[in-house]
């Protein structure tokens, strides 16, 4: 399974698909979260969440 593939599959798996647009690599944190104010991340075998705060900071935890 490639890298591409690996990441599709966790999206279907959970039922909720959704494009973001990168630029260059890159994205933009409004595309992220203009539907919730966390995100799941899944790296490997470890979750993570990506949270934004009323600061409008980010905030990373396992």
């Amino acid at each position: 399974m490639t890298k591409h593939e690996h990441k599709q599959a966790a999206w279907s798996s959970r039922g909720k698909a959704r494009s973001v647009f990168m630029v260059e690599e890159q994205l933009d944190s409004r595309d992220l979260f203009s539907t919730s104010k966390v995100i799941t991340i899944a790296h490997g075998d470890q979750v993570y969440q990506l949270r934004l705060t009323a600061q409008d900071k980010l905030i990373l935890t396992k």
